[in-house]
């Protein structure tokens, strides 16, 4: 049986999102006490999906517009994660395409672990660093895509 990668926007469950939250080897700032990704959905802000690999979820990204401190006015890719064992099978790559879909210029701060992952992914992102934008000539590429 070949593998069937799916795609699932939409605000996803609550058990979705704290089964993420909870294997995630990722850290976000809490707003409030509450993890960054947790509040984000809680205040139903973002655009969500859910990665799909033979009916089991493997992965997640939200893209959501920033409205204070440093990044305000910025649309960013917020969160973007592939579960261990589903990595390397083009699902991270699947979820960036669709995160480029939803804006017209797109912030990525990378962590150190995935910047060469972006790197790759990105050559022609603008790049300062951990940062990355993808203009909106990339966008508009990746929704004709």
């Amino acid at each position: 049986m070949s593998d069937h990668l799916a795609l699932l926007p939409g605000r996803p469950p609550a058990v979705l999102i704290a089964r993420f939250v909870a294997e995630s080897a990722l850290e976000y700032p809490g707003i409030d006490d509450i993890d960054g990704r947790l509040h984000l959905w809680q205040q139903h802000r973002g655009c969500w999906v859910v990665a799909f690999l033979n009916r089991e979820a493997v992965g997640i990204a939200c893209v959501a517009h920033i409205d204070a401190g440093r990044y305000a006015g910025e649309t960013c890719l917020y969160w973007i994660e592939v579960l261990p064992e589903a990595r390397r099978q083009g699902i991270g790559r699947a979820l960036l395409r669709w995160a480029m879909t939803q804006a017209e210029r797109l912030l990525i701060m990378a962590t150190p672990g995935a910047a060469e992952f972006y790197a790759h992914m990105l050559p022609d992102a603008q790049r300062n660093g951990l940062e990355f934008i993808v203009t909106p000539e990339q966008t508009a590429l990746a929704r004709a895509a």
